[in-house]
């Protein structure tokens, strides 16, 4: 006969994936709705991170909010930067990347760059200040160089990955024709090349990987048939 913790922790983790679904349905309706909701996706990721017990994503969110306050993504629409780094973190989440440090590098991914913060004195592990340094561009660092760099760690690398997919995205909508001719070469010079490191150097996130070319790729060869 199966013993009462047992039978309590298979209880609770039930539980657990039902509010789990119910966030999940939640949040793809209001991504229906209106696709840069902030709020929205603040209050997923911060549900996630309270029912996984990821504190450092749950001390991260409120700081991260706070220091891309006022500032806004390129483009005609005004939104609200922080909804980048946001959406960054719900990709994430949505491939299965459930883990704390790579949530909450993937919000702070920008902060050293676009608030004027060092990484060492972000608010999270060592692990998480060491991928966001390596994501953070350094002046005279050239672009092979910092890419890289970034290969050589598993949380840099697939923050990495995110962020230009969400970039390529949403390229259409902010970029000039010739900035998006450019951000084209530079994806498929650097940013493919870093995907191939990646597919052998961290076979544990094959799935996902495939998933990140599969949809950059769409977008890119879209938009080049296009003219």
């Amino acid at each position: 006969m199966p013993s009462l913790e047992k039978n309590n922790i298979t209880s609770q983790e039930i539980i657990i994936k039902e509010k789990e679904k119910q966030i999940r349905e939640v949040f793809q309706d209001a991504l229906s709705d209106r696709l840069f909701d902030e709020n929205e996706m603040y209050t997923y990721i911060e549900t996630f991170a309270n029912m996984h017990e990821f504190r450092q994503t749950s001390k991260v969110l409120p700081y991260v909010r706070e220091l891309h306050k006022g500032q806004v993504r390129k483009g005609k629409d005004r939104v609200p930067y922080v909804y980048h780094p946001l959406m960054v973190a719900c990709h994430a989440l949505a491939l299965g990347l459930d883990d704390d440090d790579m949530i909450s590098a993937a919000l702070l991914h920008d902060v050293c760059e676009d608030c004027e913060v060092k990484a060492e004195e972000l608010p999270v592990n060592e692990p998480t200040k060491r991928a966001v340094a390596l994501l953070t561009k350094q002046k005279g660092v050239d672009v092979e160089t910092y890419y890289q760099n970034i290969s050589e760690n598993a949380i840099a690398t697939m923050v990495k990955l995110l962020d230009r997919c969400n970039n390529v995205s949403g390229m259409a909508a902010g970029f000039s024709k010739e900035k998006i001719i450019e951000y084209i070469k530079e994806t498929e010079q650097v940013v493919y090349p870093l995907w191939e490191r990646a597919k052998s150097a961290y076979p544990m996130y094959s799935n996902q990987l495939f998933l990140l070319k599969y949809h950059m790729s769409s977008v890119l060869e879209a938009l080049k048939h296009q003219g």
